[in-house]
Formats: C-alpha cells, sequence, structure tokens
C-alpha cells in the first residue's frame, strides 16, 4: 500500500471515529466500509469516499425523519444525554443544543415523562442494567402542554474492559398510531408496540431462466448466508425447493402455480433451512414485475423472518448497513410491512376491546356491571334534574333459583339467568339500563321518565313475563320476581341512596309475599 492510501485511511480514521450517540460496533463498521474502499480502489479518492459516506448518512436522516425514530446516547458516570439526533430533539420540540442543555439530568429527563407513565418509566430503566437492554412505551408531557406517545429501545455500551459507559437508544413518536387506534376501537393507550423491528429481504426472479437476478444482503442474511454464495449454490427452481421445508414444499409449490397462472400477488408463509440447519419461518410476498404475453416474466419479492417479532438494538444496527443500499430500492416492500403491521395493530385492537367489555359487563349474561351501572344511574340523575323528570332505580330480586341450582345444578341455573336477562331486556326501553349485579340480582335504570306510571307499567310486565315458565333440556322451571322501587328526587339524590333504599324495598317485597314490585 503506498503513502497516499496510508494517508486516506488515516483521514477516514479520523473523520469516523466514534462520536458521542454512535456505538463503537457501528463505528468499526464504517472503518471497515473505508478499509475495503481503499484497498480495492486504488484509482479513489478520500473526497470520494467521504461522498459516499455523507448520501448514506443523508439517506439514513431521511430515513428517520420517515419512520418518526430519532437516536441518542445517555451516559452513566455524568448521568446525562450526550448527544442526539435532530428526529429526536424533534420530538422534544427542540434542536439538539436545546435537547442536550435541557435534558441534562436525569431528573429534567424524568420531568418530560407523563406524570402517569413515571413510575414504569422508572422501574424499566433501573431494570436496564439487570436486562442489559431497554424496550418500554411511555407518554411524554411537553412544557407546551403537548402530550406525545414514544416507544423507547436501547442498550448498554461498554468498553473493551467491559465496563459500561452509556445506553444508545431509539426513540420514535406513536402518536399518530396511537390516535388512529383509539378513533378504530377506543383503545386506552398504545400497548407497547410499536412494533419490533422487522427484518425483511427483497429479490427479483427470472421465472423464463428460473434464476434469480438479484437478491440483496437482506435476503441472503435471513437464509444465513452470503449473497455471492446464495448465487452460487442455488441455480435453478428445484435448488430453491431444496431450501423449503419437506412438510411445506407441496403446499408452496402449488401456491407458485396458482401465482403463475393467475399473475395476481401471492402471500404464503413456510418454513426454510438456513445454511446452518437452522429452521426458520418466513411469510414471503411475490408480485408479478414483468409479463411476457400473459406469461410472468420476472418476479419482485419481499421476505420476511418472522420467527422473532422483535429485534434488539444489535439487530437494529446490521439492519442500518443493508438499509443505507435499499431505502430508495425498497418503498413499495416497506409499504408493504406497514400494511402488516397494522393488521396486527387491529388484531390487538380486537382483544383490548374484548378485554374493556369484559371488565364492564358480566361475563354470563353480557350485561352491564353494577360499576358500568352506576355511572349510567349518574347520568340518568343529570338528565332528570336538568329536564325536571323523573328516574327510577329497580332492584330485582328472583325467588326460587337457589332451589333450581340445587336440583338441577349451576349449568342449567346459568341458563336460566341468560334466559332472565333478555326477558328483562324486551321488557324495558331502548334508553333504560339493566345489570346484574349478584348471583341472582339485576338492577334496572329507567331513565327520563315524564310520570311515574311508565315505572309501573314497566314493573308489571316484569313480573308475569319473569313467572312464565322456562323450557330447558326437556325440563320445564319456573321462577318469580320480587321487585324494589326508588324515584329520584322523592327517595333519594344520589347512586347510592336510591340503590340502598331500591334494595330494602325488595326485601321487603320478599317478606310480605314475593312476586310482586313495590315503590319506597
Amino acid at each position: 500500500m503506498d503513502k497516499n492510501n496510508l494517508a486516506s485511511i488515516l483521514f477516514l480514521i479520523k473523520k469516523y471515529q466514534p462520536q458521542p450517540g454512535l456505538s463503537q460496533r457501528f463505528f468499526n463498521r464504517k472503518l471497515n466500509v473505508a478499509k475495503l474502499t481503499v484497498s480495492t480502489s486504488e484509482s479513489s479518492t478520500p473526497e470520494k469516499e467521504l461522498t459516499g459516506f455523507r448520501r448514506r448518512e443523508a439517506l439514513l436522516e431521511a430515513t428517520e425523519r420517515i419512520a418518526k425514530i430519532g437516536h441518542y446516547q445517555w451516559n452513566f458516570k455524568h448521568e446525562r444525554l450526550v448527544s442526539c439526533s435532530a428526529e429526536f430533539a424533534g420530538i422534544f420540540d427542540m434542536t439538539i443544543e436545546q435537547a442536550i442543555n435541557s435534558l441534562s439530568s436525569w431528573e429534567n429527563m424524568l420531568a418530560c415523562v407523563h406524570p402517569e407513565d413515571r413510575q414504569v418509566y422508572k422501574a424499566n430503566s433501573a431494570a436496564l442494567r439487570v436486562n442489559k437492554s431497554l424496550d418500554t412505551d411511555y407518554r411524554l408531557l411537553l412544557k407546551s402542554g403537548v402530550i406525545k406517545h414514544v416507544r423507547e429501545y436501547g442498550i448498554i455500551i461498554r468498553d473493551e474492559q467491559g465496563e459500561e459507559l452509556s445506553v444508545f437508544g431509539l426513540l420514535q413518536d406513536v402518536t399518530s398510531q396511537f390516535k388512529h387506534e383509539r378513533e378504530l376501537a377506543y383503545r386506552d393507550e398504545l400497548s407497547r408496540q410499536a412494533e419490533s423491528i422487522t427484518d425483511i429481504g427483497h429479490f427479483i426472479y427470472d421465472e423464463i431462466s428460473e434464476a434469480h437476478l438479484h437478491i440483496s444482503e437482506g435476503y441472503a442474511r435471513i437464509y444465513g448466508t452470503t449473497s455471492e454464495a446464495f448465487l452460487s449454490d442455488v441455480r435453478n427452481l428445484e435448488d430453491e425447493l431444496a431450501d423449503i421445508h419437506k412438510d411445506d414444499r407441496a403446499m408452496v409449490e402449488q401456491e407458485y402455480r396458482r401465482y403463475m397462472e393467475s399473475g395476481r400477488d401471492c402471500v404464503i408463509e413456510f418454513r426454510i433451512h438456513r445454511a446452518d440447519g437452522e429452521v426458520r419461518w418466513i411469510r414471503e410476498l411475490t408480485r408479478a414485475y414483468r409479463k411476457k404475453g400473459n406469461r410472468v416474466a420476472q418476479t419482485i419479492g419481499v421476505i420476511q423472518d418472522i420467527t422473532e417479532r422483535i429485534k434488539y438494538e444489535q439487530e437494529i444496527i446490521r439492519a442500518k448497513s443493508s438499509l443505507e443500499q435499499q431505502v430508495a430500492d425498497r418503498t413499495n416492500e416497506l409499504a408493504n410491512t406497514i400494511k402488516q403491521l397494522q393488521s396486527e395493530i387491529i388484531e390487538r385492537e380486537a382483544v383490548t376491546s374484548r378485554l374493556n367489555f369484559l371488565a364492564n359487563h358480566d361475563a354470563l349474561t353480557g350485561l352491564p356491571s353494577l360499576r358500568l351501572c352506576k355511572d349510567r344511574l349518574e347520568r340518568s340523575i343529570i338528565d332528570a334534574q336538568r329536564n325536571k323528570q323523573l328516574a327510577a332505580v329497580m332492584f330485582l330480586d328472583l325467588d326460587g333459583f337457589k332451589a333450581i341450582n340445587d336440583s338441577y345444578g349451576h349449568e342449567l341455573g346459568d341458563e336460566v339467568l341468560k334466559r332472565t336477562a333478555k326477558r328483562i331486556q324486551i321488557e324495558i326501553r331502548e334508553t333504560d339500563t339493566v345489570a346484574r349485579i349478584g348471583g341472582d340480582e339485576f338492577l334496572i335504570i329507567l331513565s327520563s321518565l315524564p310520570d311515574i306510571k311508565i315505572v309501573e307499567r314497566i314493573a308489571a310486565n316484569l313480573i308475569n313475563r319473569i313467572a312464565e315458565p322456562i323450557e330447558l333440556e326437556n325440563i320445564s322451571v319456573s321462577i318469580s320476581s320480587s321487585i324494589g322501587i326508588a324515584l329520584y328526587p322523592q327517595n333519594g339524590s344520589t347512586t347510592k341512596e336510591l340503590i340502598r333504599n331500591a334494595d330494602t324495598t325488595m326485601y321487603a317485597v320478599k317478606n310480605s309475599g314475593k312476586n310482586n314490585f313495590r315503590f319506597v
């Protein structure tokens, strides 16, 4: 190597020496790329190399802006932020200089966290040194009053002696995603998500010659090999199918045939054997890139390793090197990945919605719980006060239900409760509410009552309807009901008073013969 090349390497080392917020591993990668470039291109100049690096750094900055992800470095010794990207500072509505000055201590950083999330944030941060990584969701409360939902990933950076120096982390603004999910299904908070960094790769395949025209480094990495080795070993369709798990091979071949016949997009999941023998699950999307007549001539596709959904910071750093060359070419693939993530978000939202329903409703009958019923009674009282109308609380208890449980078992008893709940719902109005608050006890809220006659009619109908025989599994059973009724404002001005008075009156009905109703 001549002096000019040596000078070039030294110049690049100086230019790309480790900076605050840049991990030693990422620096080593840049240095290795610089060495390789200089050694293999004798005619290249440091200026050209720097221009190339700057161009790729610009692409990385653009990627951060698109994904709303910023990076930072937190120093353990001084307990402060020592560096960050513009996107990181922008999440706090600051410049880089403002962020470093404002977040100059642990207390200042914690002050930016929403008060309701601080305990969780402190606990997760305290566990960082034990777990060696950080993965948490929380809210920021900015000085302007703006609340932002963020997701944070972080890992510990050590020196050559293994001493913990700092945390290298990524912070993503997921506020828009959170708002979208909440609008779809009343989501209370973003589950932690924003999801994992997805490992993907792309390829171009010539269907005529049955050969790969191009595979990305990400594609080769999923298969556990290099681009050169893969293209050398896999020369036709038969070689490619040999890497597919034997139990999935017939299904994959069938889906490929359908794709070739129809030319429509094909999405398929199957297992592969990597170069090291490990079995991995992948999802593959193929699309007709070029056609010759009615025949697919070239296919462009994306594969995703779905064996592991969450990648920690080391995997993110490895992905950066390939993203530098893939950003311009993989816009469409990234759009498809986002659609898949949105699909997973919707699935999670469905689960959250179900859990919210169960938290406020009786699992057996599907009726509102006592907590939800009390909330509706509060609103009913407010409406009655504003409109100068009545509101009523019915405390209903089933007569003879215990005997049915004892005679026929709880399974049949549960069915009686469900049938009875439906009968009650039929007799009340759409504006009214019925809740199951105990084994065989129900609470009914009647709202917007112009006079007491409506209450009397509904109570009488309930007594008659519940007393009708119930046919179950060739068994006919009968129950009755005792109802105590409290009116607002005559019998109480609060939910507690009205429910208590209706309950007391119901017991008076039971003691005087049951199967009837009575006002306080």
